[in-house]
């Protein structure tokens, strides 16, 4: 079973997967830095709170007979603790921990100790002493009567005398504070997401439209239909990827028509020996003789040739021959040379051999190819007590050379470029050929980067030269 995960997905789905996460990211931590900002502002203002009220509770301290005294009446005691959702707590004592006013056994008795560290209890038990109140107040969080409180340590003077106001409430009104900062976020930042995300949507949506346009117009098109797709204004994104497009599409128009323009010369150069064939078959048949069937043989022969280099021609496109091997091309002649001695002694053709050690990359098969199409083009346009002479060497600069020089009629400067042209013959008089020697010369020559050269022999003939890249380092 094939791994769901490792199925392609659509281009809107891989989008929407690197933006959505993205977004929902931004928007949690959009909310929860709101929230942690308006909760810090809201728990700052109720400490203020909680300071205020400590400070009014220092500010009623009384000096009486040298001592310090704090008289609340029922009244303003009741107004300092009533709060219409916490509980209040607060105490104030003297310069010797003495309890002035407020709430006995709730508050460590012995403050002085309590500051220095001795008596664990209702504080934080890293408070290492009075040095920690630098500015005069302390907040701290504890527990009283098993409710969580939040309080304020207030250290002040009055009239040189120290004394200390402690305020504690219940945490109810902070927690509905932050219930309610919390539903005030959540609310909108929900809505702003399902609002983002809709957008995001309809963005990605709207983006790809163009590509979806493309992808219909290409979908309508006849399979005769090469027409360009860039033709219409494009975003600039995929501009690129049209243009790619209709340079595929030229390039396959022009590989199809050359198709077409092979398959009706390779018909027409068919109907010609298969013509020839049946007219010797019926004068064979007419006359009973013998030299008819001379002449139905070279006309099969010849069949039998053109067939071949049509396959050969066919085997030469690209793609169609692996070019990755090492072939060493002294050691590839050697071990084709037989068959080439063998023609050139029924064509009267002294084929000699000037080879020296020559590597390139490439398929041993086409290379096999190319060289005999050389020699044997050579031999058939060479008349009769003529030479072929096939060279092979390295060049300077690390190129394989390979040529074929002959001793024929040549061929002229004006035809050079035409002769590799499918079928082209430029003297139709000499030899026997059928036109696609060098024609598939000429593509096995491209496939391997190589390049060739036509000039005149030192025997008068032509020269084919074929230049091959430097092979690639091991």
């Amino acid at each position: 079973m094939k791994n769901p995960s490792l199925q392609p997905r659509s281009l809107r789905q891989l989008i929407l997967a690197w933006l959505l996460p993205g977004v929902a990211l931004l928007l949690v931590a959009s909310g929860s830095s709101a929230y942690l900002v308006a909760s810090a502002n809201a728990n700052q203002a109720y400490d203020r709170s909680l300071l205020n009220l400590a400070l009014a509770l220092a500010n009623q301290v009384q000096v009486q007979a040298d001592r310090l005294t704090l008289d609340l009446q029922p009244q303003g005691r009741q107004i300092l603790v009533t709060d219409k959702f916490d509980r209040i707590h607060f105490a104030v004592y003297g310069p010797h921990g003495e309890l002035l006013a407020g709430e006995s056994g709730i508050f460590p008795d012995d403050v002085p100790s309590f500051f220095s560290g001795s008596t664990p209890g209702l504080f934080p038990k890293d408070i290492a002493g009075p040095d920690v109140f630098a500015d005069g107040t302390l907040f701290f969080d504890s527990r009283i009567r098993d409710r969580d409180v939040r309080g304020v340590v207030l250290v002040t003077q009055k009239d040189g005398r120290e004394l200390t106001a402690i305020v504690a409430e219940t945490l109810t009104k902070r927690e509905t504070q932050v219930g309610d900062i919390l539903l005030s976020i959540i609310v909108p930042e929900f809505l702003l997401s399902a609002a983002t995300i809709m957008l995001v949507m309809f963005g990605v949506n709207s983006g790809l439209r163009p590509l979806e346009a493309l992808r219909d117009r290409l979908s309508r098109r006849s399979p005769v239909d090469l027409s360009p797709v860039g033709d219409v204004p494009l975003p600039s994104e995929l501009q690129p990827l049209a243009s790619e497009i209709d340079r595929l599409l030229q390039r396959l128009d022009i590989a199809l028509g050359a198709q077409r323009h092979f398959v009706a010369d390779a018909a027409h150069q068919l109907r010609t020996p298969i013509a020839a064939l049946q007219a010797q078959v019926e004068s064979a048949l007419q006359d009973g003789g013998a030299a008819p069937l001379e002449n139905i043989l070279a006309a099969v022969r010849r069949l039998s040739r053109l067939v071949n280099q049509l396959l050969a021609l066919a085997r030469a496109e690209p793609g169609a021959q692996p070019l990755q091997q090492s072939v060493a091309l002294r050691e590839l002649i050697e071990e084709s040379a037989d068959p080439w001695l063998q023609f050139a002694i029924e064509r009267d053709v002294d084929l000699g051999f000037d080879l020296a050690e020559a590597v390139v990359d490439g398929s041993p098969v086409l290379l096999r190819e190319l060289i005999g199409n050389l020699v044997d083009n050579a031999i058939r346009y060479t008349p009769a007590g003529g030479e072929v002479t096939v060279c092979c060497r390295p060049a300077a600069d690390g190129r394989a050379i390979v040529a074929v020089e002959d001793s024929g009629p040549g061929i002229p400067p004006a035809q050079r470029e035409r002769v590799f042209e499918r079928f082209f013959r430029g003297r139709a008089d000499v030899g026997d050929g059928s036109g696609l020697g060098l024609a598939i010369v000429r593509r096995i020559a491209e496939q391997h980067g190589a390049e060739i050269r036509i000039g005149d022999a030192p025997a008068g003939g032509a020269r084919v030269e074929v230049a091959f890249p430097a092979p690639r380092p091991v």
